[in-house]
């Protein structure tokens, strides 16, 4: 189940940041590595799939796509890293062979509900931000990434 989620979020991010074809590249590389990642069931590999997303994603950035988007595929990208390490921290705590598909799906549901209702408000502190100061909304927004990024891990 993580497996399922874990693709669809990385391919959300694809999607969303396949403005440029360096970003797109880079999407697309962290997409592979991450289907290998699960086939193979290696966290190394996951990880520097994730890393690949992550950076496709500030490049994207760089580049000036739209804080919408970036919002969008920021979320989707942390959705699929804490299922993800989430789905590798049961299989090593259980065994891949016994079914964690509840648990896996009460924490992914869980997951998207924090981030969903994080990124919400730090958008909303962004379009409420004028007279040039919008390099402090994304400061608040970034920060309130962290906070959610800490909330998450206990």
């Amino acid at each position: 189940m993580s497996s399922a989620i874990v693709l669809l979020a990385a391919l959300g991010v694809l999607v969303i940041t396949a403005f440029s074809l360096y970003t797109l590249i880079a999407s697309t590389i962290g997409v592979v590595l991450l289907a290998v990642s699960l086939v193979r069931k290696s966290p190394n590999i996951f990880s520097l799939g994730m890393g690949a997303l992550f950076g496709s994603i500030l490049l994207a950035g760089l580049l000036g796509m739209a804080p919408v988007f970036l919002l969008t595929a920021s979320v989707l990208a942390v959705v699929a890293w804490n299922v993800g390490r989430n789905g590798f921290s049961i299989a090593t705590e259980i065994g891949h062979g016994v079914s964690t598909l509840r648990i896996e799906i009460i924490h992914a549901i869980s997951s998207i509900v924090v981030l969903a209702a994080g990124s919400s408000v730090g958008y909303a502190v962004y379009l409420v931000m004028t007279g040039g100061q919008p390099v402090l909304a994304l400061l608040a927004l970034l920060i309130g990434i962290i906070a959610l990024l800490i909330a998450l891990q206990k």
